[in-house]
């Protein structure tokens, strides 16, 4: 369930893959790079805006929030699709 912090809404901790899954080796990207990722809680499903933060060939890590608030899950790399441009 979500939770107010702030006067923000606060997602809380999405589902990670376990390292087994994401493999390896991870690399860091030099700047986050903005996207859409599908993520999965234990209660439904959500796609929000996000940064990757690192990949593997199978997986990215995702992060979303602001701040103290941030939250981080490893994602399959299918569930993350460049954020749109707005011009």
């Amino acid at each position: 369930m979500a939770r107010r912090r702030r006067d923000r809404w606060a997602l809380g901790p999405a589902l990670s893959l376990p390292e087994a899954a994401y493999g390896g080796p991870v690399y860091d990207l030099p700047a986050p790079d903005p996207v859409l990722v599908w993520l999965q809680y234990p209660d439904r499903a959500l796609e929000v805006e996000a940064h990757v933060i690192a990949w593997t060939d199978r997986a990215v890590l995702v992060e979303w929030g602001f701040g103290q608030a941030a939250e981080s899950a490893w994602v399959w790399r299918d569930a993350v699709r460049p954020r749109p441009t707005h011009r």
